[in-house]
């Protein structure tokens, strides 16, 4: 039995990534005729309907209190909508597989955020990892883009590298009320409270425009949000326990490797060899720099018991 579920559970991370992979190029073709607004603001009314229909059917943790909706809105509008804007916008102008390493790239910088903040200490294995991960950034943004790194690909590339570093946050801000409430309540207030900042500011002609979507924008979107967003959630959060971090965050390091082949085969993006010597020194640099913090969490724990 217990075979089985592990089984079950590597199946569900197997899926997990292939959907997060095929994000990035959604994304393409969610932007075709929508704004980055405008696709934020419809992933996220379709997946906060989602979330909470969940919420409210099978949880009994449902609604938040005073206290807590401020840190809440913290997190809907920093770790939530400003990523997915960011991420969107900067995909106008890089190609979806480049897009997919910088966000990949994201537990860098949360580590190197938790150790400002939260004084936790990298070390020289961590350093290290952080230092050949940036490298390998470089070598992937001067060669993802095939048409060079002007004007509008140096924008993309800093409001991907921006989300990247909004998203990092998240797991920082988050800790603290996904322990207390759980991560389903949270990913739903998540998406429902950034919803009306996102709908507010979104440009009128965005309403004007959703009776006349073609087919394949709404299958982009609803894959976003239904597909990514939701069940990925789902998928990630059944698999975690059963397969622990260090499994669920080995299967991570494929999502920009993924992301990269879905993005040459269905996009034709272009591949050479210092994009893929690129995306090896950033998914290595990731590996040593989670491994280091692995290591420092294991020796803390080992002197609290002793």
């Amino acid at each position: 039995m217990k075979n089985n579920s592990r089984a079950s559970s590597h199946l569900l991370m197997i899926l997990t990534i292939l959907m997060w992979s095929n994000a990035f190029i959604a994304i393409k073709f969610g932007l075709r005729e929508l704004s980055p607004l405008g696709l934020t603001a419809l992933r996220f009314l379709l997946a906060s309907t989602f979330f909470l229909i969940a919420l409210f059917s099978f949880s009994q943790n449902r609604t938040p209190s005073l206290k807590e909706l401020p840190r809440l809105l913290i997190l809907a509008l920093l770790g939530g909508a400003s990523y997915h804007i960011l991420l969107n916008y900067g995909e106008q102008f890089v190609p979806a597989g480049t897009a997919s390493l910088i966000i990949g790239a994201s537990p860098i910088f949360t580590a190197i955020l938790a150790s400002i903040f939260l004084k936790e200490k990298l070390g020289s294995l961590g350093i290290f990892g952080i230092i050949i991960s940036f490298a390998g950034l470089f070598l992937v943004s001067w060669n993802g883009n095939p048409n060079g790194l002007g004007m509008g690909a140096w924008q993309g590339l800093l409001a991907v590298l921006g989300a990247s570093l909004s998203w990092s946050s998240y797991p920082i801000l988050a800790k603290k009320i996904v322990s207390a409430r759980g991560p389903l309540f949270v990913s739903a207030y998540t998406h429902f409270l950034a919803l009306p900042f996102l709908l507010v500011f979104t440009n009128g002609s965005f309403y004007i425009k959703l009776p006349t979507l073609g087919a394949q924008t709404w299958i982009a979107v609803l894959f976003l949000a239904f597909f990514c967003t939701f069940l990925g959630y789902i998928f990630y959060n059944r698999a975690l326990p059963i397969l622990g971090a260090t499994a669920t965050s080995t299967y991570s390091y494929l999502v920009p490797v993924l992301a990269l082949f879905f993005s040459w085969l269905i996009l034709k993006e272009g591949i050479n060899w210092l994009v893929l010597v690129g995306a090896a020194l950033v998914i290595s640099g990731i590996a040593l720099t989670n491994m280091a913090m692995r290591i420092r969490s294991r020796v803390l724990l080992d002197k609290l018991e002793s």
